[in-house]
């Protein structure tokens, strides 16, 4: 029986092709999209899970403050000498374990070229033991105990030694040989611990002797069980107070953190790169989704069946049972529902490398190997069935036949009401989601218009390390010289995002004991006049400066500050020339006072810098185009400088203003999948609507009929059929609009500096679901006003 079950509902299923596509399509499109989302939310969820022993994995940050500071500073970093500490004085912990930039990037030497390595890190011995990476080639004990060893992926291992085993040869780094111990698989995308090669730190300088007075490397632990981490945070406390005794005597404030390394990328302060809110708005927009399509392949199926009253009632007459004709519909709605879910696998399984680049994350689908995905699916598939399938087989297989020929085969007044709450909520969801894309989409123009105050336009950025000061001078000499560049200048750090911590004392004016955290950064001379910082006190940076910097008898620094720092150390900005201050040690005094200028993310509001002029290491060399030159020819003609000074160089360019849109990438994903997918939830909300309409207007046939031989319009006709569904899209416009001024005033709530939430935003929002709306409604109220009344009335 059940098999003839199937052979006539899929023979409906063929019947009414269009029907059954449009339904099937919306709901596949629903599913697949649920499916995207929760790819992108199942990646984000779990990064560094791929360790064998990841729940047992601890990372370590640092908080501390100084006196006369304001706020306390999240530092992702550590003291050298807190991992042997931890390794020594705490039985809980198994192995610790440290890792240290080797740079911003290392000149790899092979034949005749040299090439620019990012990403290269040192680390203890114990890493690999400790972390559990995975090795191809040689193995994790031995990998790093002796000086000058190098582990490698396997991606620069077949960059460098391709087609032959790189286990045993020699790499040659910034002029130093480093014999390859290991080679590891490549690192998953879901990872924050990024590096292309991991460095062997024996004999490195800085780790002979331990210090806790300077924070740099990453510190990381395995546990000997993963629920001591609260005991451990209790022991770190003590450790804390007793090695910072005497600062904290001062005023400082110092205290570590113990997070699981797989909560860092969404959850930690100092060391996140994730967003947990915007992984909230996705969920809440795959739900929505999901339910969303859900409710139109329901009022769809309850449309239809309007259109299949006469097969209904003739089988009614004959004498078919109610659980026959449940059974029936039950089982054609179970088998659209299932070939929905079987094309959404697919759609999702072709879209997804596609919907990766978009959201420029490369995601795997590494869940379809785990045997609860698929459980996960079958209830789905189960429950979707069951709501779907089981109310509009179960209000069909209710009715009565002599209702059915009288053309008034429907829900009861409650099934109607239902199926308009239904509607009401789909638009709801619809419109709050346009709000908040209008508002993301404006906050993120506004991001990218804003005046920082330092000038990004046309600054084309080179590697600065490898730059001998002789050489980076000539490289400027010769660049300032091109009609194409209007200015050349250096740092150590990248100018849109400066991390460096460092703390002002010995403030002239001030207290002896007067102390604050601040930012500062090195830089060549011309930086505030290149970058276009504006001056409000004070003279800019000179050679004589330079000279007096660099002078290895007795230093003297001429320091450069924002008006954020000058006022927290009590001054104006003449006040502040010429105070004499201390900077980690560089004692000088203030030649420039500047005006304040975003060295952050947006997200952060400005605070106190130092700028100073230290020639030791420049990590970008920053090269200010014409703007009235041809961009691929102001780069050529730089190019040929740079290769006519150093043969070897690669010239790897970018622009300052690509760094700065890296800061928003979270942002800017999110953004762009709300964007997507609002344009989605509209068009499933208007396919619902239109599934209502249709089947109101089925029961208003013969109203429309008497009220066309009587007299009446095809405008007013419209007009009277409209007006309910309006009133529909009007309700959920109440309801939209106070729930995304809420969400999108606590998304402002993440960026220090944002857009005001105005009203008119909220008007467009409205006016275009409301226009969406009547558009939609238009096709089956016009259709129905202009047919002939005799057609409408005939059966009566």
């Amino acid at each position: 029986m059940i098999k003839n079950y199937l052979k006539i509902a899929w023979r409906n299923i063929k019947k009414n092709k269009g029907f059954s596509l449009l339904n099937m399509f919306g709901l596949s499109l629903g599913i697949t999209c649920f499916l995207l989302l929760a790819a992108y939310i199942f990646h984000e969820s779990s990064y560094e899970r791929f360790f064998p022993n990841a729940d047992r994995l601890a990372y370590f940050s640092l908080t501390y403050k100084a006196p006369n500071s304001t706020e306390e500073v999240n530092s992702s970093v550590t003291p050298t000498a807190l991992a042997p500490t931890l390794q020594a004085e705490l039985p809980e912990i198994e192995q610790a374990t440290r890792l240290f930039e080797y740079s911003k990037a290392g000149n790899v030497e092979s034949k005749d070229e040299t090439t620019k390595e990012k990403k290269l890190m040192y680390a203890d011995p114990n890493f690999f033991n400790t972390l559990g990476y995975t090795f191809i080639e040689g193995d994790a004990k031995h990998a790093l105990t002796e000086p000058n060893q190098i582990v490698l992926t396997k991606k620069l291992a077949e960059k460098y030694f391709p087609k032959q085993s790189a286990l045993g040869k020699t790499l040659t780094i910034d002029k130093v040989n480093w014999k390859v111990s290991g080679v590891i698989q490549d690192l998953p995308t879901n990872t924050q611990i990024n590096f292309t090669a991991i460095l062997s730190n024996k004999d490195l300088a800085r780790y002979k002797q331990p210090e806790w007075s300077s924070a740099n490397d990453i510190t990381i632990a395995l546990l000997k069980n993963k629920d001591s981490f609260g005991a451990i945070q209790q022991k770190l406390d003590q450790i804390t107070k007793a090695k910072f005794a005497e600062a904290t005597k001062q005023g400082y404030q110092f205290s570590f953190s113990i997070e699981k390394l797989i909560d860092i990328h969404l959850h930690s302060k100092a060391a996140g790169s994730g967003n947990l809110v915007y992984i909230y708005i996705l969920m809440a927009l795959g739900a929505a989704l999901i339910i969303l399509t859900s409710i139109n392949f329901t009022n769809l199926i309850l449309a239809h069946a309007i259109e299949r009253k006469k097969e209904i009632g003739v089988k009614k007459v004959l004498g078919a049972a109610r659980k026959t004709i449940f059974l029936q519909f039950f089982l054609e709605c179970s088998l659209m529902v299932l070939l929905s879910l079987s094309l959404g696998l697919l759609a999702t399984f072709l879209l997804l490398p596609v919907f990766s680049s978009y959201m420029g994350s490369e995601m795997q689908l590494t869940v379809w190997t785990d045997p609860r995905f698929y459980a996960i699916l079958f209830l789905f598939f189960i429950v979707l069935t069951l709501i779907s399938g089981g109310w509009p087989a179960y209000s069909i297989a209710s009715s009565k036949p002599m209702s059915i020929f009288k053309r008034k085969l429907a829900e009861k007044q409650s099934g109607i009401s239902f199926s308009k709450v239904l509607v009401t909520f789909q638009f709801s969801i619809s419109i709050f989601f346009i709000i908040c894309t209008l508002f993301a989409g404006r906050q993120m123009q506004f991001i990218q218009s804003k005046n920082t105050g330092l000038d990004r336009t046309d600054m084309l950025v080179i590697d600065g390390q490898g730059w001998q000061d002789k050489e980076r001078q000539l490289l400027k000499d010769k660049l300032m010289q091109l009609n194409s560049v209007q200015g050349v200048t250096a740092s150590y750090d990248n100018p849109v995002n400066i991390q460096g911590g460092y703390s002002i004392n010995e403030v002239e004016g001030q207290p002896a004991d007067f102390e604050m955290n601040v930012t500062a950064i090195p830089i060549e001379k011309d930086f505030v006049s290149v970058f276009r910082i504006k001056t409000l006190a004070g003279d800019p940076l000179s050679d004589t400066d330079i000279l007096r910097a660099r002078d290895t008898a007795s230093p003297e620094y001429s320091f450069v500050i924002n008006t954020l720092a000058a006022s927290a150390m009590g001054f104006t900005p003449q006040q502040a020339v010429g105070k004499k201050i201390n900077l980690n040690g560089r004692k000088g005094s203030i030649k420039q006072v500047v005006a304040s200028f975003n060295f952050a993310s947006l997200h952060n509001e400005i605070k106190p810098i130092v700028l100073f002029p230290e020639y030791y290491y420049f990590g970008n060399i920053f090269i200010r185009l014409n703007p009235n030159t041809p961009i691929q020819d102001a780069i050529a003609q730089v190019k040929s400088v740079v290769k006519d000074i150093d043969a070897k160089n690669q010239f790897e360019y970018h622009f300052l203003n690509d760094d700065y849109s890296k800061l928003y990438l979270k942002d800017q994903q999110t953004t762009k999948v709300m964007q997507l997918f609002s344009i989605i939830t509209i068009a499933i909300a208007c396919m619902g609507l239109f599934a209502l309409s249709a089947y109101a207007v089925q029961q208003r046939v013969k109203e429309i009929g008497i009220r066309k031989v009587l007299g009446a319009s095809v405008f007013k006709i419209v007009k009277i059929l409209s007006v309910d569904f309006m009133i529909l899209v009007c309700s959920a416009l109440l309801i939209a609009i106070p729930l995304g001024w809420y969400a999108m005033h606590r998304w402002m709530d993440n960026f220090a500096y944002h857009i005001t939430l105005d009203w008119w935003v909220f008007i467009i929002a409205g006016s275009s679901a409301l226009l969406v709306s009547f558009i939609t409604i238009s096709f089956q109220t016009v259709k129905a006003a202009v047919t002939n009344p005799i057609d409408s009335l005939r059966d009566e």
